[in-house]
């Protein structure tokens, strides 16, 4: 189970795991050989020439962090670690990592919610935990992301490369901050583009840009296709 916009787990016993690396890879498709120099569409102002290296994946995501801590550490301190996974996955690119909880720890009474905030590379990402009612031996909580999710240019750069350098050999995108915070699952506004082929003629498609649990996704989480 991912860290999303809401995790559920159970104190003691849940592990959250969290992917990266966009919503799709190179392999989906082969380049066509029709894609050539484009003759309509407005073209966006940054070209995309190459892959980008520090582009995280899902076996690459727990070097950019600090050690998981051990089952028997302090719940609040793998929490936070969970959260920091979280968001370093969502902003696909490593960075500089911190977190904290209001009131130093988290608070285990049910219905009762601790706001938390993990800072990515100075950038102040909101979480929070609640817990509910008690099950047995088992008391229930979620981890929610509070709607906020970070946006890197290097990871919206790389990962368009990743899914569409078979796609189009022209490509590009609009300018994207460095680092930026935006809503969870929503159109960034920016935008992606590639060339295909319609009616024998190079046209721009445009993508839309979002962040998702695992990182960038364009397009609505649809694939990209050849043309």
């Amino acid at each position: 189970m991912g860290i999303g916009r809401t995790v559920l787990g159970v104190a003691l016993i849940a592990l959250v795991t969290a992917g990266c690396g966009g919503s799709g890879s190179d392999d989906n498709a082969s380049r066509p050989s029709g894609t050539g120099a484009p003759t309509s569409g407005k073209e966006l102002p940054i070209a995309i020439t190459s892959a980008e290296p520090a582009l995280l994946t899902v076996k690459t995501l727990l070097g950019a962090l600090p050690p998981e801590p051990a089952e028997d550490a302090a719940f609040t301190e793998r929490v936070l670690w969970k959260m920091r996974k979280g968001t370093v996955a969502m902003a696909g690119v490593p960075g500089k990592t911190s977190a904290a909880c209001e009131g130093g720890k988290v608070s285990e009474e049910p219905g009762v919610t601790t706001r938390c905030s993990v800072t990515y590379e100075g950038v102040k990402v909101p979480w929070s935990i609640r817990f509910g009612e008690p099950a047995g031996d088992l008391e229930p909580y979620e981890i929610n992301d509070a709607d906020q999710a970070v946006l890197t240019a290097k990871s919206v750069y790389g990962n368009f490369w990743r899914e569409y350098n078979r796609v189009s050999k022209h490509l590009r995108c609009d300018e994207v901050p460095d680092i930026e915070l935006v809503a969870y699952g929503q159109d960034t506004g920016y935008r992606c583009q590639y060339v295909s082929s319609v009616d024998g003629e190079g046209r721009w498609i445009n993508v839309p840009v979002s962040v998702g649990e695992h990182g960038v996704v364009f397009d609505n989480h649809r694939q990209p296709k050849t043309s």
